[in-house]
């Protein structure tokens, strides 16, 4: 069984070959990692194939576009596909295919140029900083957490992205209170128009709510703040995301979220940089919020049990 998988990836790499390279090395990859999840199951069975399998759609989109790279797919300095082309020969959404990008930017092993797109980056500039948005990687830290469920360490893992994100985003809407020019004014405007127009159909406003959150960072004037709060935008994708679901809609979390967002741009216009703080840490803690009571239901649930 073993060998028939990795025949199936050579057969598929072969296909590069006559024409197809782009599509033919996507299914090349696919069935590479077929195999090699199929030799680890083989080799230490199910419990460590569990744990090596991806966690999401984003995860096994990002596997596939890093081993892409690794077989030569974009050469050093080339450009990406559009988000669009990536997602049709992935088989997933745009938004997986952004987070999946924002993680190889993480890596190091993609730059986004503004106006341009992504582009492969040189090795030699790597920086693996990434968000840890799921279980731990590492084996010390699954030992740390083995105690908790799966369920409890992603609650965890989210709480601690969001008290990342509460303290950034604040940071920067205050400055941008003090900072703002016209300029900025109009792109923080669109992407609030944006996010109106999507909660008026029910159609998923994700993409304004980064773009929301990034023009705030743009009018910091700082470049290291719009850099990583743009980072954190990608990376915070399928949080956002989950405010724009059915469940968001049916509980009223999109129409808070929206109050939320016209409030900080008002505070921000009006230059009053202690309120536009307090709003921004107010908004992610509605999250946190959320995230804290599902902690402290399980840990109810687990101590009556016990």
């Amino acid at each position: 069984m073993l060998s028939d998988n990795f025949s199936t990836a050579n057969d598929a790499t072969l296909d590069i070959a006559q024409g197809a390279r782009s599509t033919a090395l996507t299914h090349a990859a696919r069935a590479l990692t077929a195999a090699l999840d199929a030799a680890t199951g083989e080799i230490t069975g199910t419990a460590l194939n569990t744990v090596a399998r991806p966690q999401s759609l984003a995860d096994e989109a990002h596997r596939q576009l890093l081993l892409q790279l690794d077989m030569g797919l974009w050469k050093v300095g080339s450009k990406l596909p559009p988000e669009k082309a990536l997602a049709d020969s992935l088989g997933v959404s745009r938004p997986i295919v952004r987070e999946a990008l924002a993680r190889l930017k993480a890596d190091g092993r993609i730059e986004s140029r503004q106006g341009s797109g992504a582009f492969v980056a040189e090795r030699s500039k790597i920086a693996a900083f990434r968000l840890q948005s799921g279980l731990p990687e590492s084996a010390t830290e699954r030992g740390d957490l083995q105690s908790g469920t799966a369920a409890e360490v992603a609650d965890t893992a989210e709480r601690e992205l969001l008290e990342l994100r509460q303290i950034v985003e604040a940071g920067a809407a205050e400055l941008a209170a003090q900072r703002l020019t016209d300029t900025d004014l109009v792109a923080i405007r669109a992407a609030l128009a944006d996010m109106g127009e999507a909660l008026a159909t029910g159609a998923d406003g994700s993409d304004a709510d980064d773009r929301f959150h990034n023009a705030i960072a743009a009018a910091t004037h700082n470049r290291q703040i719009t850099r990583f709060v743009e980072f954190l935008g990608a990376q915070f994708s399928a949080s956002r995301k989950a405010t724009w679901d059915r469940t968001g809609y049916a509980v009223g979390i999109t129409e808070v979220g929206h109050g939320d967002h016209a409030a900080i741009l008002q505070a921000i216009e009006s230059a009053d940089a202690v309120q536009a703080k307090t709003l921004a840490q107010a908004h992610v803690q509605r999250a946190l919020d959320r995230v804290l009571v599902r902690l402290i239901g399980r840990a109810a649930t687990t101590s009556q049990g016990a």
